[in-house]
């Protein structure tokens, strides 16, 4: 493994990742094709490999666009990323708690965290967050389905990021009229 520069390695971990948690049988290591030694050194425990395919809210902080474009931006962002063969993060939420060690705990943890990262920036005020729950159901059925399904295969991109976007947008639209 020292051979492997810093980007080859984070390469060869993405790549095992996806393998592992995206195997519809039983999730092991061998089902999806690679040795249980070759996952437990690039990750050395099951929690360390479950905390790295942790969705990751960060990438909501990366969007500077102004609010009225915000719909539009987070379904654009996950046609990018399937097309460039990239992890999407809305697809692994749900995996990332049903094969957790403590799926109650990652619940809640994903839960709070995608929560808070939303309402923070589409200014969802309310007491229950309720908008940032429509847009976080919203994006992780279409980043799920882009990925399982294929739902929208054969759609025109920007018609679909307009049409997509709209309905993401009129719950951040909401969520800017209630406070």
């Amino acid at each position: 493994m020292s051979t492997l520069d810093q980007n080859e390695k984070r390469q060869l971990e993405g790549q095992v990742l996806h393998r592992v948690i995206t195997d519809k049988a039983s999730g092991s290591a061998a089902d999806a094709g690679v040795s249980a030694s070759l996952v437990k050194k690039l990750f050395l425990s099951k929690e360390k490999l479950f905390a790295a395919v942790q969705p990751e809210e960060s990438l909501l902080a990366e969007v500077n666009v102004p609010t009225l474009e915000l719909g539009i931006a987070l379904v654009f962002r996950v046609l990018m990323r399937q097309e460039r063969g990239m992890q999407e993060p809305w697809a692994t939420i749900p995996l990332a708690v049903l094969n957790s060690p403590n799926p109650e705990a990652a619940r809640t943890e994903i839960r709070e965290r995608y929560l808070d990262a939303i309402a923070q920036l589409i200014g969802d005020t309310t007491p229950d967050r309720r908008f940032a729950s429509t847009v976080t159901a919203l994006m992780t059925g279409f980043g799920g389905t882009m990925r399982t399904l294929g739902l929208f295969d054969g759609w025109d991109l920007d018609e679909l990021v307009e049409q997509y976007g709209a309905i993401v947008q009129t719950q951040i639209n909401a969520s800017k009229a209630a406070a």
